[in-house]
């Protein structure tokens, strides 16, 4: 063997070195799979046996090598390309066994040829070593066979071609730019492949492995080793699948295509409206084309709802072309009226619930407060006191005086009320624009802060209403005035409104708090609802300014703990005359309870808004007998009652309320309250049922009492019939949900106040009640509370 130093080995050199760089970092960033490494590192064995065969002289070497590395490694670098290229185009169905075995078919009987070739010639006629200038290079003639395994193997390049640029078009692979740019190099290794065949004057060595792996670094470079793969489901594939109608129009507004989904709305076939305008394609619907300045439109067909909206189509930033998409959005719009009529029923139930607070604020008040000064009245006719009837008399007229007012007012606004459902803002400057029509007072409002409706909740936005109507109402009796303002504005993330008029002011003896009027007492009541406030400046003849601040909504306010105190001897049995605390937020209804109680002889050693100020004042004068509200802000009656008797247990506690039909009756028996009142007792029959209690005599109205012994005797009878010793733990039957709903239920919490703190609704606590109760055998929702406090060690009101 004797070697020739040729300067073509360089090219030859340089497409290994190129090859081996691109396989390193393909596999290092992992965008390399195993055909592209095969194709590459066949490449590379080819360069390097046409390298040495030009670096030999002697003519046996010389035609091994190049045997070895054109025929048995070069001639099938075509048939892997083609199985990588069909791969990544998303067609892997085609690669089966039979088919791969059939590609390489022509090349392996080609192998077989050459290992015969000296026999009969087929492959290569003739071979010989000529001097090419100052080298010796070899010379094959080539046979019949030769040409037949060239052009498959140029069939088969041009079949990558083909997959490649099929796959782009229809957007078929992730990088359609990048499958292009293969086919482009492939088309270029195969025009030299012809080139150096029909010319091999033009070349003195055979380029074609360098030629390959020149295009690979192009195409592996040019777009970053982006790793081709194939898109799911190609572009072509969603537009014929999609159930909405698609037409695409050119920028002269011609139909160009449409899928099959728009041939069947419309009635037409493509093939016979291509290139026609859409104003002549969809002459029957002008809605449709007609207007052409809006994008979304809806119209109706068949009795379905349909939406049209166009899309633009660019190629760079030229327009060239619009898309029209319609889709059928009848149950879209059927869910829509659903949800309103949803929301409409919501605004419904909570403006019942609003109502009903209004009745319990204000003529539940007034009544109770009226039968109070009856008994009041009737004792100062017997005694002989008329001059102090008298005045309870005219007191109370000016009372009932205000509640008919109040009537009045209310029906107005429960006429009024429907108008929040088109907004807090829009409700209020429909009141002004009556109230300035029938007082001839002229409101101004201003929202500078342009504070918006969703910013006020509609709990807030309806104390608020009412808050400013009594403010106006107040201008409009006291001010002497023919104009006010109203100011909304943020200060420090909160909502601050003023009402400002230039009147004649309010006395500062009404603006202390314990002698204001009720309607002041009211407004500050209303805005403590929400967790706000309401401040009044009234200099002496420079006008009023009312001012509410409404804080960040944060949800109602966590009930509160107690702490210890010392705790004294509770009065003994015999004892009639009881020291009480009163505890109720109306300062009307405690004024009449506690003339009425005053006069029987009782101690009313204080008076209480809330609950919180309820326990202060407990711990401070130790009470034999609280008479407490149900219905407060702030803390209500049950909490209330809870942190007393968790921490004073000989105070006797007794709920007063309006309504028999309080849902939190036995939850305040069970707290620890001796006993329920209903406020529309006449007088002389509720200090009758507080000297019973002193008596140790439970306090239950009459037409309560049967009720709460029938409820509880069956309840009891019932858990002690089915709740036995041996039980088993909840988490065996029940979900981690349902366990969690019947752990609050059994500490006391109500549907609300879970609802509100498992983020679900009121109606889904229900039904995982009503399935707890199944699941566990029982009968009712006290058997179930029994069992979890029995098996989970579970506390009432933890």
């Amino acid at each position: 063997m004797f070697f020739q130093y040729n300067p073509n080995i360089w090219l030859y050199f340089c497409s290994i070195g190129l090859l081996f760089f691109l396989m390193i970092y393909m596999v290092r960033k992992k965008v390399a799979d195993g055909l592209s490494l095969a194709t590459l590192a066949m490449v590379a064995l080819w360069s390097l046996g046409f390298a040495l065969q030009i670096s030999v002289t002697d003519l046996g070497t010389a035609f091994l090598s190049y045997v070895i590395a054109n025929d048995f490694i070069g001639l099938k670098v075509p048939m892997v390309w083609l199985l990588w290229a069909v791969r990544v185009a998303g067609k892997k169905r085609w690669l089966t066994r039979p088919r791969i075995a059939l590609l390489f078919t022509l090349p392996v009987v080609t192998d077989l040829l050459n290992m015969t070739n000296s026999w009969h010639g087929l492959v290569y006629h003739q071979l010989r070593m000529e001097a090419l200038g100052p080298y010796q290079v070899l010379k094959l003639i080539p046979g019949p066979w030769y040409w037949v395994i060239l052009v498959y193997c140029l069939i088969v390049l041009l079949a990558v071609m083909a997959v490649q640029t099929k796959a782009a078009l229809n957007r078929e692979i992730l990088h359609p730019k990048q499958a292009l740019g293969v086919a482009l190099a492939t088309g270029s290794v195969l025009i030299q492949i012809i080139l150096i065949v029909s010319r091999p004057s033009w070349f003195s060595v055979d380029i074609t492995p360098v030629a390959i792996s020149v295009a690979v670094a192009y195409t592996s470079l040019g777009f970053r080793f982006r790793r081709q793969e194939v898109v799911p489901v190609p572009r072509k594939a969603v537009l014929e699948k999609m159930s909405n109608a698609v037409i695409v129009l050119d920028n002269r507004n011609r139909v160009m295509d449409m899928n099959p989904a728009a041939e069947v709305f419309f009635g037409v076939r493509i093939g016979a409206v291509a290139g026609r305008p859409l104003t002549e394609v969809l002459r029957e619907w002008p809605e449709l084309w007609a207007d052409t300045t809006t994008m979304i439109r809806e119209f109706s067909y068949a009795g379905h709802t349909y939406e049209a909206y166009y899309s633009s189509l660019l190629e760079g930033y030229k327009n060239v072309g619009r898309l029209l998409v319609i889709r059928n959005v009848t149950s879209y719009k059927e869910a829509e009226a659903k949800l309103a009529q949803q929301k409409q029923a919501l605004l419904v139930l909570e403006e019942r619930e609003r109502l009903a607070r209004e009745l319990h604020d204000s003529v539940g008040q007034v009544l109770s407060y009226t039968n109070l000064q009856i008994g009041n009245i009737r004792e100062g006719i017997r005694n002989g006191r008329l001059g102090e009837a008298d005045e309870l008399l005219n007191k109370m007229a000016q009372v009932v005086g205000e509640a008919s007012q109040e009537i009045r007012e209310f029906i107005y606004e429960a006429r009024t009320s429907l108008l929040f459902k088109k907004g807090f803002f829009s409700a209020l400057q429909q009141f002004l624009s009556r109230y300035e029509r029938n007082f001839q007072i002229k409101v101004a409002m201003e929202n500078p802060d342009l504070i918006k409706e969703e910013e006020i909740s509609l709990s807030a936005g309806v104390q608020l209403y009412r808050i400013i109507q009594e403010a106006l109402t107040n201008v409009r009796k006291h001010a002497n005035t023919d104009q006010a303002w109203i100011n909304f504005q943020k200060r420090a993330g909160r909502i601050q409104v003023q009402i400002i008029d230039h009147g004649v002011g309010i006395r500062p003896e009404k603006l202390n708090a314990q002698e204001c009027s009720f309607g002041l007492a009211v407004m500050r009541e209303r805005a403590e609802q929400i967790g706000g406030r309401v401040q009044i400046d009234s200099p002496s003849g420079k006008g009023t300014t009312v001012t509410i601040t409404l804080p960040v909504y944060q949800g109602q306010n966590p009930e509160e703990k107690g702490t210890g105190g010392e705790k004294k001897k509770a009065p003994q049995g015999n004892e009639i005359k009881l020291r009480i605390l009163l505890v109720d937020d109306h300062a009307l209804f405690m004024e009449g309870l506690q003339k009425l109680l005053t006069a029987k002889g009782f101690t009313v050693v204080g008076q209480a808004k809330d609950g919180l100020e309820a326990l202060e004042k407990a711990r401070l004068y130790h009470p034999d007998l609280i008479l407490m509200d149900l219905q407060m802000p702030r803390c209500n009656g049950l909490t209330a009652t809870r942190l007393i008797k968790a921490e004073m247990p000989e105070i006797k506690i007794v709920i007063l309320t309006i309504s028999d039909h309080e849902v939190d009756l036995f939850r305040a028996i069970k707290n620890g309250a001796s006993g329920y009142l209903l406020k529309n007792l006449r007088g002389e029959e509720l200090v009758e049922q507080l000297i019973g209690l002193a008596s140790g005599t439970a306090v239950l109205a009459p037409d309560l009492a049967h009720q709460v012994l029938a409820e509880f005797n069956q309840g009891e009878n019932q858990i002690a019939a089915t709740v036995g010793e041996d039980l088993l733990k909840p988490e065996a039957v029940l979900s981690p949900r349902q366990t969690e709903i019947l752990t609050l239920v059994a500490a006391g919490k109500t549907y609300k106040e879970i609802s509100a703190q498992l983020f679900i609704s009121e109606r889904t606590v229900k039904y995982e009640m009503a399935a707890i109760i199944k699941k566990l055998h029982f009968q009712t929702r006290q058997q179930a509370i029994a069992y979890a406090r029995k098996t989970m060690a579970i506390n009432s009101d933890q």
